[in-house]
């Protein structure tokens, strides 16, 4: 099955709720990938970037769904703490959490290819600076 996964800034979970069918491209400053394990990416980021383990942060529950679910467009809340990271961290930062990542990945047997990780990373980080800077939310759609 592949899949359509758009990373995008919204003011609150009401606007990125109102996007759930269609998607976020045209409404909102967003980043578009195919099909990658966006679930466990965004647990493994969180535990790279803010030192936690990742037992902890699949424990704390993870992304917040807002809408969808059961085969209709899922679009989920990056959490905060992870959002705050991603916009705080620098190049050599990102570049080393991709590249943990994609080891991540490959232990468990869904790898991913290292250009696309940093590419991923770099780009989720740049919608999370404009996230914190305007006060917004990263939110990420999964169709």
């Amino acid at each position: 099955m592949s899949s359509i996964i758009e990373f995008f800034v919204a003011c609150d979970d009401d606007a990125a709720v109102s996007v759930a069918g269609a998607g976020p491209s045209g409404s909102f400053e967003s980043t578009t990938y195919g099909n990658f394990a966006v679930w466990s990416a965004i647990e493994e980021w969180e535990s790279i970037l803010t030192s936690r383990s990742l037992e902890e942060i699949v424990t704390s529950g993870g992304p917040n769904v807002v809408a969808g679910g059961d085969g209709v467009p899922v679009v989920l809340t990056v959490p905060g703490d992870l959002t705050k990271a991603l916009a705080a961290a620098d190049d050599h930062m990102l570049s080393s959490a991709a590249e943990r990542w994609v080891e991540l990945r490959d232990e468990d047997g869904d790898p991913i290819d290292g250009e696309l990780a940093q590419e991923i990373v770099k780009e989720v980080a740049a919608l999370a600076v404009g996230a914190v800077r305007t006060g917004k939310s990263l939110y990420c759609w999964i169709c």
